[in-house]
């Protein structure tokens, strides 16, 4: 004789299967757990160099490390303001790494363009470094102050250089670099990041290879 299941079972089962019926045009209808990931239009923020003739050489070994950054900076979004107390992203733009890894990279491109050092790389790869050159990122967006005008880009880094052997901070500044975009389109905007992040750097290697303490070796 073939066993039955209770009645109270089937009910269960056929309320559960409604449910999740009912449940998935919602899902889709809202954009939610069954939508994709918006698609975003990468781009490279390429620093330009203008260094000038007679830059000092000293011959050390130079450390870069991966700059600290607020939060809203510490991403992969290209940052815009409109206003001094706020910070918004462009949409569907994004770079091709976070913030902090795009300014690391372009220093030591700038350190490497300059020849003003006998060696540099980023922390963490390998090179035995005399100095660190420590960095946070105090702006990196493009700023609408004019509502005439396309955004002017605005780069401010705060440097520290430390001597790794007595982990003693020798020197501290800050240094920026701004660059108005030539039109108020993204393409224009990000060789504008280009422009004002290759100013600051320019401004970091000059400042590190000027100062006194790179001579004096313990």
């Amino acid at each position: 004789m073939t066993s039955r299941p209770a009645p109270w079972r089937i009910s269960l089962w056929r309320i559960r299967a409604f449910a999740a019926l009912a449940l998935l045009p919602l899902l889709a209808s809202c954009g939610g757990l069954l939508s994709s990931p918006p698609d975003r239009q990468l781009y490279r923020a390429i620093p330009s160099f203008n260094f000038p003739a007679g830059l000092r050489h000293v011959g050390i070994q130079l450390l870069v490390a991966a700059p600290s950054a607020p939060g809203a900076l510490d991403t992969t979004r290209i940052a815009l303001s409109r206003s001094a107390v706020s910070l918004d992203y462009f949409a569907d733009a994004a770079w091709t790494d976070r913030a902090p890894i795009v300014v690391r990279d372009a220093l030591v491109q700038g350190f490497e363009r300059s020849g003003a050092i006998a060696a540099v790389a980023p922390e963490g790869t390998g090179l035995r470094g005399e100095f660190l050159l420590d960095t946070a990122i105090g702006d990196f967006q493009a700023v609408y102050d004019s509502p005439d005008q396309p955004p002017l880009v605005r780069v401010s880094l705060d440097v520290k250089l430390t001597r790794i052997l007595e982990r003693r901070i020798v020197a501290h500044s800050t240094v920026s670099g701004e660059q108005r975009a030539a039109t108020n389109t993204l393409p224009d905007i990000v060789r504008a990041f280009g422009a004002a992040l290759g100013e600051a750097a320019e401004k970091v290697v000059g400042w590190t290879v000027a100062n006194p303490a790179l001579s004096a070796r313990p």
